[in-house]
């Protein structure tokens, strides 16, 4: 067909509409709620879409524990089951029980052969894989929290722990004999047992006599310790930071148990950070 000339009426005008319909045509063929450009086709969004859902699906059976009939649940059940036990899993429990009706839309919706109601966009994918890679297959504490950590003997002087608390900063100090962990001295621990030795407002004490399991008797929070292992993950520790009963440190072992020299501590603070 012989293309149509093009008049001087048209001008640049007209050609700038032609390319804003170009650009419109090639936005519509892209994937339908993400911005920009998108580079999965729909077979491929469904694919992986379906293959994730699956993965979680079997992955909150797991979480929500044993049963006959857990495998009956509904997706949007177990998510419920597994946020009320889990608070990583509560933090995206809204999005995941939108994934579910995306899911069964999907499935049970086809008009047709290779028609779908309902297809999920590019992002709801990534963000889906996302998901399950932090929730279901978690970062560890190793390497990530893995340093040298000081620790202490109890034989050791109080004036010892002070010069490491003015040259290096830190506020806890796991304490180990031979056997292994004995408690974990705390810079708070230190200014209480000072405050108990005060007469007439002044500490008259001779610090290279004073010996670090005297110190630590008094420490209220020596004992605000948890132990996990190097294969533990961030989110174990989370959810120890957030239990009811306070603790001061989790400490890191090859293998979780309180004989072992750590290989990484992980503080309050430290919580903080995480994502």
């Amino acid at each position: 067909m012989a293309q149509e000339p093009r008049t001087e009426a048209q001008g640049e005008e007209g050609q700038t509409a032609r390319d804003e319909d170009d650009r419109d045509e090639a936005a519509t063929s892209k994937s339908p709620g993400v911005p920009g450009a998108s580079n999965m086709p729909e077979e491929e969004r469904i694919r992986r879409f379906e293959e994730a859902y699956n993965r979680i699906d079997r992955e909150l059976v797991e979480l929500i524990g044993s049963g006959g009939n857990r495998r009956k649940h509904s997706f949007t059940a177990k998510v419920r089951i597994a946020a009320n036990r889990q608070r990583r899993i509560a933090k995206y429990a809204d999005f995941l029980m939108e994934i579910g009706e995306l899911r069964n839309a999907l499935v049970h919706n086809r008009t047709g052969e290779d028609f779908y109601i309902a297809v999920p966009s590019e992002q709801t994918v990534l963000e889906l894989e996302r998901i399950e890679k932090k929730f279901f297959s978690p970062e560890k504490v190793i390497p990530r929290f893995e340093n040298e950590v000081v620790t202490l003997s109890p034989d050791q002087s109080l004036a010892e722990v002070l010069d490491l608390l003015r040259d290096d900063g830190y506020s806890r100090y796991p304490v180990y004999t031979r056997e292994g962990f004995v408690g974990l001295l705390t810079s708070n621990g230190i200014a209480r047992w000072a405050a108990g030795h005060v007469r007439d407002h002044r500490l008259e004490i001779d610090l290279e006599q004073v010996r670090i399991g005297e110190v630590l008797e008094e420490d209220h929070r020596r004992d605000r310790v948890a132990f996990v292992s190097k294969d533990a993950t961030i989110d174990d520790v989370d959810e120890l930071f957030n239990n009811r009963v306070p603790i001061e440190a989790v400490l890191i072992t090859p293998s979780g148990k309180t004989h072992e020299k750590p290989i990484g501590m992980i503080c309050a603070p430290d919580v903080a950070a995480f994502e």
